[in-house]
This record gives structure tokens, sequence and C-alpha cells, in this order.
């Protein structure tokens, strides 16, 4: 495949099986809030306001039992040998096209080049998904993946010494050796290389590799010196590289974030570059997207152009990762409240335009594709990566509207995979891109659940158990033992806070060595305790400049020790400094067995992993897991976590581990060893913050350009509304067609407040997706005739609430406001749905929607048709 013949990595894959479901993927939508009878791979689950609840029901909750099932599979994952790879490694590390069967097992399609061309996204996620993961669990799978992810980078994907970019990473590695060296005569994008950058900076914090952080900095550098700092009319770069291979446009629009990101992580590393030329291209980046993006917020291909594999003028992706940016820096970008609010929801109405995808909101929980002209009915893709920039811009900017989007959307993301492994990514139970594409299928998900684990691990970390969920910083090794956490981070800047979710009460806390005070604000070095149900803590650690924090306490969990376990073949007990009492059992031949006996809901075997270490085959209540134990890393870390479940049925279990008498290709050996074994029987509830939502006023005026809020007479705040649904076919710009963005008159009548008036969104059929908790509302209607006349029939949560207005007839003419009010409606699934359907041949169109608590008269008077 060539990328001039605009063939994509996920564009059309899986159309086949989309189109199979025609039946179901082109009716419309028949009521408010869509409910299907399955969600991806799972019977659909509602709480009792019918808003989507979790299908699982094990008590360490959804998303942990989804990160589950993608380590799993990263442990069992095949790998490419010498006979294949310049490298022994993971097959992910260097191709994302793979096959899954019903039963779990995995098979390795023939591929092309161009199934490794999404290199640099694979590597953020296998690097900072790892990296988070690591942190959460203590298990040490981390130290496979990820060194060898950034070796194959630097010493195969990188540019040549006599390059313009000289040694410079190669981002989409299209043409070229699959398994061997990259050819740079590619289209090679600026931003996905500053994503490769962040990353590998990432990498060396975890491993203390020099030559990772040298050659960080050497592509900032690059990045710096090519910097367009002296005319403010041009980006600071181009989007590629070498745009002589690029067939498309070369113009960087916002996803310069990316590129001022990665220099921010490297200024932060302690490196400016000569002059500082580092600080002075990071501003230049600044200034574009504040001056010169932002304004132009509404445009498709600002936010657009992030896809190495096609143009994609369209909301994507890297929509998110933006706005993140934005929000980390507000003392940069001061409008970022409404800026990260208007770009992210403006997804929701953007990418749902193609009837095909059926993007839509399903059970109170919005479902979009990647794009407005891909990928079929596949949805869940998109819900994982805008999900955590919902959670987060709710957190930051203290909004619940935020908060519950991102919340419900993480919760219908995770039900995409079943126990084997076989990711269902279209709504409806299909099979789409995931079928081709790994990365959309496990590696992204344990990524962005890890983020939204981090921003609310009050809802979504597990109950009764100990958990790193966050930390500025990366953590570089970490040991959960009984009562007590430990761990050490790479650096410790000002303001450094960590969270952890504890199943018991801390009783002492230290920063290297020193004893932190518990403090109810953390303006200095110390820690706040917040309790949850059940007993557990969630602790906010705050350490300015020290890196190795020590937690203890009367922790419910309890210990076998490896003296304890029944063994059955060669083992030997070896010393090893560090291990708990000073010795290990090991094995090393096929057939060797460990077993213990437990009562409870969790379990994890606790060992060492090295060089030399093999593999273990994992049996749980007499039944083979999909996965491995894996002891090898390329040097020994010792008390980390080889195996763990939880979210079992509390009672009696047995666990076996049976050594293979084998390793992965880059090991030395083929050891086994075991520490201990953990487990608890202490009982708690999986939360996930049912009934929420906003409950206040909500207004917005359709087609309202402007970056800043209107602030009507009355001193209401009015914001764009873009949360609708308007299908104009794949592909379409649905701002260019449907928004009035230019004001159509400056005289309205009928009104103190003309600014309502003057913009507008019109089309066949509108559909208005407002987010709201459960309560009584009124719903507040604003019309005006000042482009075409209009006449349409109104529904309110799929019941008709108007049968028929002419906007122009009732108004007493064109440039006039009509305001009707549909009193006292009920959410329907966590939603109330407006939907405009033309009449008479014309238009339906509307000028703003208000919506807020009811007021007036009883509910029992309500207009018949709305519902109570």
């Amino acid at each position: 495949m060539r990328p001039d013949k605009r063939i994509c990595r996920r564009r059309f894959v899986g159309l086949a099986a989309t189109w199979l479901c025609a039946c179901c993927c082109v009716r419309g939508k028949a009521g408010a809030a869509d409910v299907l009878h399955q969600y991806y791979a799972h019977p659909a689950v509602e709480d009792r306001h019918g808003v989507i609840a979790p299908w699982h029901a094990g008590q360490n909750g959804q998303l942990d039992e989804r990160l589950r099932i993608a380590v799993e599979l990263y442990k069992r994952y095949p790998w490419a040998g010498p006979e294949r790879a310049v490298i022994p490694a993971p097959h992910i590390v260097y191709n994302t096209h793979w096959g899954i069967a019903e039963d779990g097992s995995i098979t390795i399609p023939p591929t092309q080049p161009w199934m490794c061309g999404d290199l640099s996204q694979r590597a953020l996620s296998i690097i900072q998904g790892l990296t988070a993961y690591y942190r959460y669990s203590g298990d040490p799978i981390a130290f496979v993946y990820i060194p060898l992810t950034v070796d194959y980078i630097l010493d195969y994907c990188v540019t040549g010494p006599e390059h313009p970019w000289p040694r410079f990473p190669i981002s989409t590695p299209i043409r070229g050796a699959g398994y061997g060296r990259a050819d740079p005569g590619v289209p090679n994008q600026l931003d996905l290389c500053a994503l490769m950058g962040t990353e590998v900076l990432r990498a060396y914090r975890l491993l203390g590799t020099p030559r990772y952080r040298e050659a960080a900095r050497h592509w900032a550098d690059l990045i710096a010196e090519k910097c367009n700092v002296s005319d403010p009319r041009l980006p600071p770069w181009s989007r590629y590289v070498s745009p002589e291979y690029a067939t498309w446009s070369d113009e960087l629009t916002g996803s310069t974030a990316l590129i001022a990101w990665f220099l921010d992580e490297v200024i932060r590393d302690g490196y400016t570059g000569k002059g500082g030329v580092l600080v002075r291209a990071r501003d230049a980046a600044h200034a574009y997207l504040r001056d010169r993006m932002l304004p132009r917020w509404t445009e498709a291909e600002i936010w657009g152009r992030h896809y190495w594999d096609v143009e994609g003028d369209w909301l994507e992706g890297g929509v998110p990762w933006i706005c993140e940016y934005l929000m980390d820096r507000p003392e940069i970008f001061p409008n970022w409240r409404s800026d990260v609010r208007n770009v992210l929801s403006l997804a929701l109405h953007r990418n749902c335009v193609d009837p095909n995808s059926r993007g839509e909101v399903y059970s109170g929980a919005w479902a979009i594709p990647e794009s407005c002209a891909c990928c079929g009915t596949s949805l869940s893709y998109n819900q994982y990566t805008y999900a955590p920039a919902f959670l987060l811009y709710g957190e930051r900017a203290d909004d619940e509207w935020g908060r519950e989007i991102g919340r419900r959307m993480i919760l219908m993301a995770t039900y995409d995979s079943g126990p084997t492994g076989v990711v269902r990514d279209g709504v409806a139970g299909e099979i789409v891109a995931a079928a081709d594409w790994l990365n959309l299928a496990h590696p992204w998900p344990l990524c962005q659940i890890l983020k939204a684990m981090a921003i609310r691990p009050d809802l979504f970390a597990p109950a009764r158990e100990n958990h790193i969920v966050h930390s500025r910083s990366v953590v570089t090794c970490v040991t959960y033992d009984k009562g007590r956490v430990a761990y050490r981070t790479f650096d410790a800047p000002s303001g450094s806070v960590d969270v952890i979710r504890l199943a018991f009460e801390p009783e002492a806390v230290t920063a290297d060595g020193r004893p932190l005070s518990r403090r109810n604000q953390l303006d200095g070095n110390g820690y706040a305790v917040r309790p949850l149900p059940d007993g557990d803590r969630l602790v906010s650690i705050r350490h300015d400049g020290c890196r190795d924090i020590v937690v203890t306490g009367a922790d419910p969990q309890e210990i076998i020790e490896d003296r304890d376990l029944r063994y059955a073949g060669p083992w030997s007990v070896v010393s090893q400094a560090g291990a708990r009492d000073g010795g290990l059992h090991v094995a090393a031949e096929a057939g060797a067995e460990a077993v213990c006996a437990f009562a409870g809901n969790q379990v994890r075997v606790i060992g060492s992993v090295g060089p030399d270490g093999g593999q273990a085959d994992v049996y749980l209540d007499g039944q083979r897991q999909l996965t491995l134990v894996e002891g090898w890393a390329p040097f020994v870390r010792r008390q980390q976590v080889l195996y763990s479940r939880s979210g079992l049925p509390d009672g009696p279990h047995e666990l076996k581990l049976i050594a293979r008498g084998k390793g992965n290709p880059a090991s030395r050996g083929t050891r086994v060893c075991i520490d201990l074994v953990q487990y608890s029987s202490a009982k708690g509830r999986s939360t996930y913050g049912e009934g929420g939502g906003p409950t206040g006023w909500q207004r917005m005026v359709c087609g309202y350009p402007d970056r800043m809020d209107y602030i009507d007479s009355s001193g209401h705040v009015w914001r764009p509304a873009t949360e609708c649904v308007i299908r104009l076919g794949a592909g379409a710009d649905a701002v260019a067609r449907a928004w009035y963005t230019d004001r159509r008159s400056l005289y309205i009548g009928n009104t103190s407040d003309p600014e309502l008036y003057r913009y507008g969104l019109h089309g066949g059929e509108l559909c208005f997706n407002i987010t709201v908790g459960p309560g009584c509302y009124d719903v507040g209607l604003h019309f005006a005739d000042t482009n075409t006349r209009s006449a349409m029939r109104v529904l309110v949560n799929g019941r008709v609430a108007i049968e028929r207005i002419d906007v122009a007839e009732e108004a007493g003419g064109r440039f006039r406001a009509l305001k009707r009010t549909i009193p006292h409606v009920r959410p329907a699934h966590g939603i109330i749905e407006i939907r405009f359907i033309a009449r008479d041949r014309k238009e339906a169109c509307i000028q703003a929607i208000e919506v807020g608590p009811c007021r007036g008269a009883h509910e029992t008077t309500a207009p018949a048709g709305c519902p109570r």
C-alpha cells in the first residue's frame, strides 16, 4: 500500500463487517439516547437512571478488569526471533497487524511495511501505558517492552548522518524493512517525531539509560534549529521533515502542541540548548497556538492534520492531547476553560455526520467515530481517546458537564473486550478496526484507562487494594508489600503530589527517610487523607525535592511465604539480597510446579526478574489462564508482581505455576523466581458514579464561533452549541454546511438580546443531546428566521413537543425572535434530546437552546406529549 493512494491504517479496514450490519447501521434513531441490547462485547447494563453502568460486577471494578485483559495479552504476545527481526522482540514493537481467535490465540498475518507506519503511536501506547502500569501495579512487564521499543527506534528508525535532519526519528516507517531498518524517504511527520521524543525521554526517566536522554536532546536541538521565529505569519515548522515525500498539505496546525510538549519535557530535564534556543522555539509554538490557531477553533483543519496515513482535515485523535496541553499551562493559555470545552465538544458534533457510523448517544454516553470520514461503527477507540480529556477538564474547571461526559464515555468504552482479548469495537458488537490494528485494541485502551483512573481514582480504582494511581514524575521502582508501599520517583519538582488509593489508613508516610506530617492543605510537603467507602483511603502526598516515599499502615492483605507453598519437581532455594527473608524458590526446568491455596477475592505472586528469567504458565482453580509469568528483564528487579488477579468470587481458590523451562528469545536463561504470595479477603464495593451530571442551567448559542462565551442582558452565560448530531454524509464538514457563523442581521426584533439570534444551526434534521443529571427541567428554544424560511416539528425525548412551527409566521415576520418553552421535562437515559425535523419542504433551524431546573407551573400541568 502507498500513501498516495490514500489507503490508510484504519480508514477502510472492517467496512465489510460494517456493511453486514447495515440493517441496524443506517436506521434512523428511534428515541432519546439510543439503547442497544449489547455494547461492543457485552450485554448493556444501565443504572436506575437509565445511564450506562458497568457490565463487570467484580470488586476490582470494570476499568481494572479491562487493564488485566490488556496486560495478559501483552505477556502472551508472540515474539519475532532473530531469524526475522533485527532485535528479538514482541511483534508489536515492529508491526501493529495482528489476528486473534475467539479462544484468545494470537497470530501475526503476513504484512507490508505500511502496517508498521504507526510506530510513533505504538511507541506512545507502549511507553506511556506500561510506565503508568508499572507505577500502578508493580508488574515489571514495562521493562520487557519499553527498552526493546526504544532500542529499535534509536538503532533502526532514524535518519542517516547526511540527512538534512541527521539522526532524527522516522515516525512513519512505511518503507524499508518491516522488521529492520526504516527508509527515511517517507512523509515523516514532525509532530509525531516530537511525540516519539517525549516517550523516549519518558523511557530514560524510567530506565536511566543515558543514550535515551541524549537522543531526545539531539532531536530537540534539531527542532529548535529549524524553527521559524522570524515570521509570525507562518507556522513555526512545516508538517513534514521532508515535504517532498508528501502528496498533500504541508501545513502544521494545532498539533504544534505536541512539539511544544516535547520541548517542555526536555527543558524540564534541565536542558535548554545553546543560548536557550529550545525555550525560544517552545515560546514560538505557544504564540502560534494562542494567537493563530485558537481564534480559528471552528475550522476543520486547525485540529486535523495529525493522522500519518491520510490528509485528515477533520477532528481526530490528536485533539485530546492538545487540550490536555492547554489545561496544563493556564498561564500561557488564559482562555483555556472556554477553548478546551469548545474544541473537545466540537468533536461530538463534527465526527457524527456519517449515518453509517452510528455515532450518537447510547444509554447517556457519547460514542463517536475517530473522524467524520472513518471508520464505520468503530466507536470504542474514540471513547477511550476523549474520555480522559473530558474527565480532566471536569476536574480542572470544576465542571460537572465534563466529569459526566468523560465518566459515561470510559464506562462504555471498557465494554469493548471479552475475557479472551477479542475486541469488538463496533457499537453493536461487530469487529471493525480491531480486527487488524492491535494498538487500537489493547495498548491504547490500557494507556487511556490508566489516565482516566488517575483523574478519578475515587470512582475507578479498585476497592480494597493498594495502587499508586497518579504521580507527576515517573515511578522508577515500586514494591507493594503487606502494609507497606515503597517507591522512588525520577525527580520531585516543586508541587510534586502523588495519589495512592489504599485499603488501609496510613499510619506513617516518609520522604527520603524523614516523616511527613498530615495536613489539610498540601501547601507544603506532607500528606492528606480522604476517606472512601469500606475502609479505603485516598492519600495525596506532596514531596518536593524528595524521591523515596514509604507509606505504612495496618493492611488487610495477607502473605504466604515462598517456603509455605507446595512444590513438585526441581525447585531450589536461592539466597538473594532484597528478597523477603533473604531467599527465593527458583526453578529452571519444564514442569516444575508451585501451588498455593488461599481464601479471598484477589491474589498476587511476588518474585524477581532478570536477564536469565524464564516463563511459567498460570492455573487458577484448575483453569489455565491466558497469560504467562514473564521472568525476563534487562536487569534484576526484586519483589515485583509476576502475576495478579483481582475481582475473584470471594472464597477458597488454588493457584498453580508451572515452569516452561524456556524463556523469551532475548533471555539468557529459564529461571522462575518466587518470593511470596499476597492475597486478601477484604470486602468492598466497586463505585462508578451513578446519578451524575449537571443540574443547573445550560445555555448555548447555535453556530456561535467566538471563543469567549456570550453574556446576555440578564448576566446569563451562553456557550457555543456543539452537542448536536446532524447526518450530512461521510466526510462532510458540519460547521461549513450547517452553521450560520456570520451574523445574519444587525437588527433582530422582539428581544433585548439580539446576539442570541444572529447565528444558527440548520438542516433537514438536527438532534441535540444535552447531558444532565436526574431531575426536572424546562427547555427553552430560541428561533429567528434570518436566512431562509424554516418550518419544523420538534420532539423532546422522542415525543412530539411542537407539532409544527413556522418561525417567521409565528414571530410576526423575518428577523424577529421567537421563544418557545417546553416545561417539566425528565431526562431519558441521562439526556434531554431535542430533535428538530424539517417540514413543508423547508429547513429546520434553531438559534439558541437553554435547559435548566423546572420553574413555574406544577409539573402535573405539563403539556401532552412532554415526558414527566
